[in-house]
């Protein structure tokens, strides 16, 4: 191969390598890669190979990622309470209150600009890399000369906005990243067993539990290693609170602890299978904060649950734990082995809280037990990378009396994350929050317990490469169930079942490579499930346009 061939091939291994690190927002490659060679071995591999007039590869490497969407909608929620942000779910009287109403709509449009870096010095000869991921989003024509994130796009859009995603050192005791992998400080937190610095998103989000339990950021320590299988363990906190500090005079940090421990097991060639044991201890009694000085976090938070969709407890000062237990598979996500591919998992969630307060709380105690499962099945139908077929089931249990001391519904991280579940597989722009966003995330079901009620939904897509590789249509169908009797809006109105149906279709053009335009737009024909409620009285419907770039 010629010095330029190899030099072309790095740049693209290299690429997709730092597309993995931009965690949650991003494109990634469909196709397995080895990585370069690590500084320590560039004498063998140099002796190997004997490529003298090749380039080294780079210390340093920046990738930036922008993006921009405009949205049209009659889907409208108040960004006043997080600066710029609109979260939760439609018809909730608090959160973001997400309203529909005859004849009002909104727009507006919001751009992201996230740079990534990653420094591998020769000297430290592959034992580490050091990566840093900044986030900086605008709420276009929203606050200016001022200090605060999201917004900053208004006239003299003098502000400091920029917010830490990831700062965190690998260490590589082997001189081998996919073999052992230790990240030291603030990283990708999901619920899928792959180290996320070397993996691509459209992974991460097809295996393991696909961010449907866990999806955001946190500090915290994770070890990876790929012996014989995928294997992690990540030990980090959560949240902190005083929560002794005024009444007891006890000024220590209490926190949330999330234990996690995974292992996967290649049973064939890209078919591969997993199990999981997660444990969260909380002793912050409620004090904790998902959003500092504003919405606190954990099953007593009354705040939270109308930015993420989950149920709202009766309990006062709760200390507690939560475990979870799954199992979960992936077959041939890439294409690579055939054209049939499936993936899927099952998870039960478990434990209790009681009450520090129970003279001025409701429930002196809270049990939980919950089951979720997911299957989808996908078929590569053409010639084109992107001539695809798919259909997906989501399932949760779901609990008919929320105010009693037994709680039988999913229990996810979005109870202490503003948010901290992004279930992000499911191709839906409304009936499922429209995943390709910065400041606004909002649907019929942002959180797969349907607010405790439970939830059975059903999707079925087709997408076809008009142009492989440059043009893509695709349209979408879905509909969703609650599991349980809801609460009614009104006590005058019986409130359904039936959350509704959603019909939309996305055309993407690629541009360039990595820089992509798309229209996007759906319709939901909403269900019985919006019996009654005061603020929804029409059909959801919502178009965007997006552009996104990766420059580096």
């Amino acid at each position: 191969m010629t010095g330029s061939g190899f030099a072309a091939r790095e740049r693209v291994w290299r690429s997709a390598r730092m597309l993995a690190a931009l965690g949650l927002v991003g494109l990634a490659s469909s196709s397995a890669a080895q990585s370069p060679p690590v500084p320590g071995l560039y004498g063998e591999w140099l002796e190997a190979k004997d490529r003298e007039e090749d380039a080294e590869p780079r210390e340093f490497t920046l990738i930036n990622y922008f993006f921009t969407r405009a949205s049209m909608t009659n889907q409208v929620g108040d960004p006043a309470g997080l600066r710029g942000v609109a979260l939760g779910p439609i018809g909730s009287p608090v959160g973001s209150a997400v309203s529909i109403e005859p004849g009002r709509s909104a727009y507006f449009v919001e751009q992201r600009w996230i740079p990534v870096i990653e420094y591998s010095p020769f000297f430290v000869d592959g034992l580490a890399s050091f990566r840093a991921q900044f986030e900086v989003d605008f709420l276009w024509g929203r606050s200016a000369n001022t200090i605060g994130q999201n917004e900053g796009g208004g006239f003299n859009a003098d502000q400091v906005n920029i917010q830490t995603k990831n700062i965190n050192v690998a260490l590589y005791p082997t001189r081998s990243p996919s073999k052992l992998a230790l990240i030291i400080g603030t990283q990708p937190l999901y619920d899928s067993p792959y180290d996320p610095t070397r993996t691509p998103l459209s992974d991460l989000v097809r295996t393991g539990y696909k961010l449907a339990f866990l999806g955001s950021d946190a500090t915290g320590l994770s070890i990876f290693s790929g012996y014989k299988g995928n294997a992690r363990l990540t030990l980090t906190p959560l949240g902190s609170a005083q929560a002794d500090r005024a009444t007891r005079n006890d000024p220590r940090l209490k926190y949330i602890w999330l234990a996690m421990a995974d292992y996967v097991y290649p049973v064939r060639p890209n078919t591969n299978v997993g199990v999981s044991l997660w444990y969260l201890n909380d002793d912050t009694k409620g004090d904790a904060y998902a959003f500092e000085g504003l919405v606190k976090s954990g099953p007593s938070s009354s705040g939270l649950p109308g930015f993420t969709g989950t149920a709202r407890f009766d309990i006062n000062r709760p200390t507690g734990s939560v475990f979870w237990a799954g199992a979960h598979f992936n077959h041939n996500i890439d294409f690579r082995t055939g054209r049939l591919g499936a993936s899927g998992f099952v998870m039960y969630n478990g434990g209790k809280y009681e009450s520090d307060d129970p003279d001025n709380s409701v429930l002196d105690e809270l049990s939980i037990s919950g089951v979720s499962a997911n299957l989808e099945v996908m078929y590569q139908w053409g010639r084109g990378p992107g001539d695809v077929v798919t259909v997906e089931g989501m399932f949760s249990s779901g609990d008919s009396n929320l105010g009693d001391d037994k709680y039988t519904g999913a229990f996810t991280l979005n109870q202490y994350g503003l948010p901290g579940a992004v279930w992000f597989n499911h191709k839906m722009l409304i009936l499922f929050p429209f995943t390709s966003t910065v400041n606004n995330y909002t649907g019929a079901v942002t959180d797969i317990s349907n607010q405790g009620y439970g939830l059975r939904a059903g999707i079925a897509t087709a997408a076809w490469d008009i142009v492989p590789n440059t043009l893509n249509l695709k349209v979408g169908a879905g509909l969703a169930n609650a599991g349980a009797e809801p609460a009614r809006w009104d006590p005058t109105v019986r409130r359904g079942r039936f959350i509704g149906a959603e019909l939309n279709a996305e055309l993407r053009y690629h541009i360039r490579y990595l820089m992509t335009v798309g229209l996007h737009g759906g319709y939901l024909f909403r269900g019985s499930f919006y019996d009654g409620a005061p603020t929804v009285k029409s059909d959801p419907w919502a178009a965007f346009t997006t552009f996104t770039w990766y420059a580096f």
